[in-house]
């Protein structure tokens, strides 16, 4: 009789077999227990395995844009794209103004390099970006015909030519602003050199171009007639506000809301220098007195006065040449000029060489005053009153223009 067979064992379903690692096992137990899970909870799963993304909860908006506020200008526009929130912040009034105090506060302050070069006929302009050590950060580049610039402003430089063409330039956002065309001075003035200056009203919190075109120049017998108007960022024309009968020289500073300029010719056995201001609020005219600043200086007749923003507010710089080669930096501390504080008195060592009669404050900070003798910077301790060299930039023939400078969002409005 022949034996019988049993029947070969029922397949195990496809989850269960060719099993060929503890691992395997334990996904197969995970998939298992899920799906009774669910099951029993008529839950959908997209809410029980939501993207990991969502297992990591973002940090607040304010402790975020903390953090943003504190990235120096040209960093952050590259990193605010990667997120819808944090790119609408370019255009937050709130947070731009938080970056910009921050970025004031920031010592020592970086630099601004300006230069004009012409190369096989092309000609254009050029900034050098440099951080609080003086390390470059970013360029940029323009072709133009000469042009001249002023002193920053909140990271703001207006660039201006001998053809009455002005442009407002944000060298962080890289954004450019044409004004409409000034007011030209009278046609046998047309050569005289242009004087242009940017300023900002904290009152308005408006940015303000101030411009002078000539109608009389007579050095000869002093007898001046300047105009003065004003171009406020988003306004559509120059507003005229009157003539001065001074001839203002060197460029404008901007500080505490006014800005000011140096009258006369320079020297100081002539008593028509002084310094006259313009309120950007109320946009009037005043005369601000040097004669405190006059009283404690030598018979050293060879010297140069000029003007310079240091620590936000306005100051007189005189430089001493030859015998005494001594810089004396006095800081107006009031209104009407009745104030001022003699910041410092600097001996320039004779390792500084031939250059040491050009030497020029760019910022103060912290105790310490940066200066620039021709190619080289250098740190003035204050307290010290020890001098350092700190940077020598590498000569290619062509001057430049170094200004204190931050990174900012400022905006232009319609800009380029």
């Amino acid at each position: 009789m022949m034996a019988m067979r049993e029947p070969p064992p029922s397949p195990l379903p496809e989850s269960d077999c060719d099993s060929n690692s503890e691992e395997e096992d334990d996904q197969n137990s995970r998939k298992r227990a899920k799906h009774d899970f669910n099951q029993a909870t008529d839950t959908s799963p997209k809410d029980l395995d939501p993207p990991l993304t969502n297992y990591v909860s973002p940090l607040p908006m304010d402790v975020t844009t903390n953090i943003l506020s504190r990235i120096n200008g040209r960093a952050l526009l590259k990193l605010l794209p990667v997120c819808k929130d944090w790119w609408s912040l370019t255009k937050d009034a709130t947070f731009i103004d938080l970056h910009l105090s921050l970025a004031v506060k920031l010592t020592p302050p970086g630099i601004i390099l300006f230069s004009h070069e012409e190369n096989k006929g092309q000609k254009k302009y050029k900034f050098q970006v440099f951080n609080h050590v003086l390390k470059p950060q970013f360029s940029m580049e323009r072709e133009s015909d000469p042009v001249l610039v002023t002193p920053t402003c909140n990271g703001l430089i207006c660039i201006y030519d001998f053809k009455s063409s002005i442009t407002i330039c944000n060298p962080t956002t890289q954004k450019f602003m044409d004004l409409p065309r000034a007011t030209p001075n009278s046609a046998r003035l047309m050569n005289v050199y242009p004087k242009c200056t940017l300023g900002f009203d904290p009152v308005r919190k408006k940015y303000k171009v101030v411009r002078f075109f000539y109608r009389k120049v007579d050095h000869l017998n002093q007898n001046y007639n300047l105009g003065c108007e004003i171009f406020t960022l988003g306004a559509v024309w120059w507003k005229s506000i009157g003539f001065i009968g001074c001839y203002p020289t060197g460029p404008g500073v901007n500080a505490n809301g006014s800005i000011y300029w140096m009258i006369g010719a320079g020297a100081k056995d002539n008593l028509t220098d002084k310094i006259i201001a313009l309120n950007l609020t109320n946009e009037k005219f005043r005369d601000v007195s040097l004669s405190a600043t006059r009283s404690q200086l030598s018979d050293d007749s060879e010297e140069s006065i000029s003007l310079a923003q240091l620590e936000e507010n306005l100051c007189v710089v005189y430089t001493h040449f030859f015998y005494s080669s001594t810089v004396d930096i006095w800081m107006l501390k009031d209104y009407l000029g009745e104030n001022w504080i003699h910041k410092c008195h600097i001996t320039l060592p004779a390792w500084m060489g031939d250059l040491r009669s050009k030497i020029e404050p760019i910022s103060m900070y912290g105790g310490k005053v940066l200066l620039r003798s021709g190619w080289s910077f250098y740190e003035y301790d204050l307290q010290e009153g020890i001098i350092t060299k700190k940077y020598t930039l590498p000569y290619d023939g062509h001057p430049f223009k170094a200004i204190s400078f931050v990174q900012s969002l400022v905006s232009l409005g319609n800009s380029s």
